[in-house]
């Protein structure tokens, strides 16, 4: 039981722990950024980010669906003519450079636990 939290009341407003990584962000994400700062987009507020991963049966594509859906991002999962599955990961985040790079490490390592690949990301301008 928690016996201080009987006495001292607990932080409502607390924020969770930042989604951001500490490892050196990708140039192309950089730039990306960049485009969307030129555009006007505020990216001080929560953009909806999409990733795209691309696999190459639809079994690999629902299981990395099914555990980025566990990871808070929203999914769709698409055919393409050419016999391909692509996964649109949507998680709505500030877009700094960090959170960037810790989307980018998450749809990387598990498009490839399942032998698809990462193909980038996009957000629309917020203004």
């Amino acid at each position: 039981m928690d016996w201080v939290g009987m006495f001292v009341p607990r932080n409502p407003f607390k924020k969770p722990a930042p989604f951001e990584s500490l490892n050196e962000p990708d140039e192309d994400d950089l730039e990306r950024l960049a485009e969307l700062r030129e555009q006007g987009s505020r990216l001080h507020l929560p953009h909806p980010v999409r990733g795209f991963l691309v696999f190459d049966a639809e079994t690999p594509a629902r299981h990395a669906a099914e555990q980025l859906r566990k990871e808070a991002y929203r999914c769709t999962i698409r055919a393409a003519q050419d016999g391909s599955w692509t996964v649109t990961a949507i998680m709505q985040v500030v877009p700094t450079p960090g959170a960037i790079q810790k989307l980018r490490e998450q749809l990387e390592q598990i498009s490839a636990s399942y032998q698809g690949s990462y193909r980038g990301w996009d957000a629309p301008v917020v203004y």
